[in-house]
Formats: structure tokens, sequence, C-alpha cells
């Protein structure tokens, strides 16, 4: 919001195979009241993450080359962040090299 985020660029989805759940936070309880921005004061006594759970994936990312070869999962995954945030995720790296960039 503060800096005028035009596009998104997410690293590492292959780390997240594997995973039966992710679990993201989209707002906090801060002391009682339900925040969508990180308090200042984040003692644990004072802000309490809240989560939404979502369907992770089994299986190995690093060969996939396109777009419609990814997950579901993942691709509601990277749907949700880009309703949530309004920005698009432009690029998905699913592995450690450079070739294993999806340009969305």
């Amino acid at each position: 919001m503060v800096s005028g985020v035009t596009k998104l660029m997410m690293m590492k989805a292959d780390v997240l195979s594997g995973c039966k759940e992710l679990k993201v936070c989209t707002h906090y309880d801060y002391m009682g009241k339900k925040v969508d921005y990180l308090p200042y004061n984040i003692e644990e006594k004072n802000v309490t993450p809240i989560y939404k759970t979502m369907k992770g994936w089994d299986g190995d990312l690093t060969g996939v080359t396109d777009e419609k070869s990814l997950p579901k999962e993942l691709k509601e995954y990277i749907a949700f962040i880009e309703k949530e945030l309004g920005v698009p995720v432009s690029i998905v790296s699913v592995g450690p090299d450079r070739t294993q960039t999806i340009m969305r």
C-alpha cells in the first residue's frame, strides 16, 4: 500500500510441495479487535494471528515449465494472494535455477 507495488514475484513455490495445508495470516486479533495490519505492539499477550487454511499439494514442481501444469491447489493459492492483495503475481519460481521461472 505504501510503495505502490504493481506486480509480485512468488519465489520458492517448490519448497511448499508436500505440505498438507498452508496457513495464510490474513488479519490479527489485536487486543480483542480484528485488524488487517501488523500492530506496532506485537507482544504475544496483545496480538494473535488469524489464519486462513488452504489445501497444500504434493509432487515435485522443479520440472514444471508452464503455468497450466502447476497443481490446482497452487493455482488457487496464487489466485487467493492476488485477490487479497489486489496485485497480480507475474512470476512463479519452482526451483533454484533461472530456467525454473514461470512468467505469467
